[in-house]
C-alpha cells in the first residue's frame, strides 16, 4: 500500500516538473529587417527538451504550426539560468516554412530571443514576453497549441 502511495505520487511530480505552462513570444522589429509585419505567437513544453508552438501574423489569417527542440534539457542539475541554443521550426497556413534560432533559459524555455529566416529569405525576429504584454498585441486571446502528435516534416 505505501509503495503504491509512493509511486503515485513520484508519478504526480514527475508530471509536475515535465508540464509546461504557455510562454508567449511577439516579433521583435526593432532591428533592421526585411519584414515588418507583427507576429505573435506562444509554445508549451512537452517534455524536457521539446514544445509545441503556434503563431499568428497580426491582420491576416496565416497560422504557423510547427516545434521548438532545446539543445540541452531545461531543469538539468546544471544553472537553471544557463541560456542555451533552441531551434523553432514552422509551417504556415500560406505555404512558408520558417526556421528560427533561439536563446533561450533553460529554466522554462522563457527569457530569450531568437531569430531566422523563412524560405523566401524574409528575416524574422521575436523575443519572449509576458502575458500581459501578449494580450495588448494578440487579436484573439485564446492561443490554441496544436496536438502533441503534430510532427513538422521539412
Amino acid at each position: 500500500m505505501l509503495k503504491k502511495i509512493f509511486n503515485t505520487l513520484l508519478i504526480g511530480i514527475f508530471g509536475l516538473f515535465t508540464c509546461g505552462c504557455n510562454q508567449y513570444f511577439i516579433s521583435d522589429n526593432s532591428e533592421d529587417t526585411n519584414n515588418k509585419d507583427i507576429y505573435y505567437g506562444a509554445y508549451n513544453r512537452r517534455d524536457l527538451t521539446w514544445a509545441d508552438v503556434v503563431l499568428y501574423k497580426k491582420g491576416s489569417d496565416k497560422k504557423c504550426e510547427g516545434v521548438i527542440h532545446l539543445n540541452a534539457p531545461s531543469r538539468s542539475i546544471t544553472i537553471k539560468n544557463d541560456r542555451v541554443d533552441a531551434i523553432m521550426k514552422l509551417a504556415c497556413t500560406d505555404g512558408t516554412l520558417m526556421s528560427i534560432d533561439w536563446e533561450l533559459k533553460k529554466k522554462a524555455f522563457a527569457d530569450g530571443f531568437g531569430k531566422g529566416i523563412d524560405q523566401y529569405n524574409n528575416t524574422y525576429n521575436f523575443k519572449t514576453v509576458s502575458k500581459n504584454e501578449f494580450q495588448t498585441i494578440a487579436e484573439d486571446k485564446e492561443i490554441e497549441i496544436p496536438n502533441k502528435e503534430f510532427l513538422l516534416k521539412y
